[in-house]
């Protein structure tokens, strides 16, 4: 825990220079990718789940100051063992300057993301802050799967890569999510299995139906609200390609509906005749939903400890993620 308190000592040094530039605007990173679709049929036999499964799942949340904005990545890799981050000596804090940094980046320690691996630039006011944390969300994951020891399947909460329109953009947005994709798409390969449970603004089936509606809305049609799947749909960006299925999984109150994607057809194929298998009572396969507990507690305690090491005040929007990781302990 080093790292955050020498964090929280950077905090009171930057406070003042936050009207020196401001950030550019976030907007939502819209989907991308080529589409297929050419076989894409319904199914609703489900089996059952083979063993030795593992589930990944990280939380992330960033807490704005006045002069810095902090993203704090937790995650938790869980089946046959346990592994965590903090820990297994990996980055897992990224520090984005509100204004622009002018000379050498400032070495904040060895868990601290300062620099993008990816378009070899500070993170600063010139580098929006959905892009910091897409990095630092995907370090801390990747280095979970690499503690993953290849038994069995994995299961990933979100995508095995991010087909993001960002990532076919020129500029610094650009070169982080195709360095993120890149890594992704060759860590997460052999049983590796994402799963995406918010799939409402996603628009990959519906084009493929032909319907106006999201993913979800369309699935859920076609499945009749009954447990099942629908694909295959691939997608190829930047070179990679992967293979998905929409999966209804059933909850205490009907159906939630899920992606499923591998690079490999089959493994994707054969993960979504058993995901639905998994669900819990809102629908998640229960391996990811333990990860994901284990994560959110992490998080918080971090952000507590951030929180009471400083003296520098969180902006409104900071306030409000504590008080939600507040919610978690």
């Amino acid at each position: 825990m080093e790292d955050v308190f020498r964090l929280a000592r950077l905090l009171e040094v930057f406070g003042d220079r936050a009207a020196e530039s401001l950030p550019p605007v976030v907007g939502e990173v819209g989907e991308g990718g080529v589409v297929d679709c050419p076989y894409w049929e319904v199914s609703w036999d489900v089996s059952a789940p083979p063993g030795g499964l593992w589930g990944l799942d990280s939380h992330t949340s960033v807490v704005e100051f006045e002069g810095v904005s902090v993203v704090v990545a937790t995650g938790a890799l869980v089946g046959g063992g346990v592994a965590l981050v903090p820990g297994l000596g990996v980055r897992w804090l990224g520090v984005r300057f509100n204004f622009a940094w002018e000379g050498p980046p400032p070495d904040l320690g060895p868990g601290v993301y300062v620099v993008s691996e990816h378009a070899g630039v500070v993170f600063d006011s010139r580098v929006d802050l959905e892009s910091v944390r897409d990095e630092v969300r995907s370090g801390v994951e990747l280095a979970l799967a690499g503690a993953w020891d290849g038994s069995g399947y994995l299961l990933v909460d979100g995508p095995v890569f991010r087909a993001a329109e960002a990532a076919e953009r020129e500029g610094v947005a650009g070169a982080i999510y195709r360095g993120v994709m890149e890594r992704r798409a060759r860590a997460l390969g052999g049983k590796a299995v994402g799963v995406v449970k918010r799939v409402e603004r996603a628009a990959y089936l519906a084009r493929c139906v032909g319907e106006g509606a999201s993913d979800e809305v369309v699935a859920r049609r076609l499945l009749g609200g009954r447990p099942g799947r629908v694909g295959p749909i691939s997608v190829s960006s930047a070179g990679f390609t992967k293979w998905m299925y929409y999966v209804g999984a059933p909850t205490a109150r009907g159906l939630r509906v899920l992606r499923v994607e591998a690079l490999s057809p089959e493994v994707a194929e054969e993960a979504a005749s058993w995901v639905p298998a998994l669900a819990g009572v809102d629908g998640v396969p229960v391996p990811i939903a333990v990860a994901d507990r284990l994560a959110r507690r992490l998080n918080a305690g971090v952000l507590k400890v951030l929180y009471g090491a400083t003296r520098a005040e969180p902006t409104y929007s900071g306030y409000e993620a504590l008080a939600r990781a507040l919610q978690e302990l």
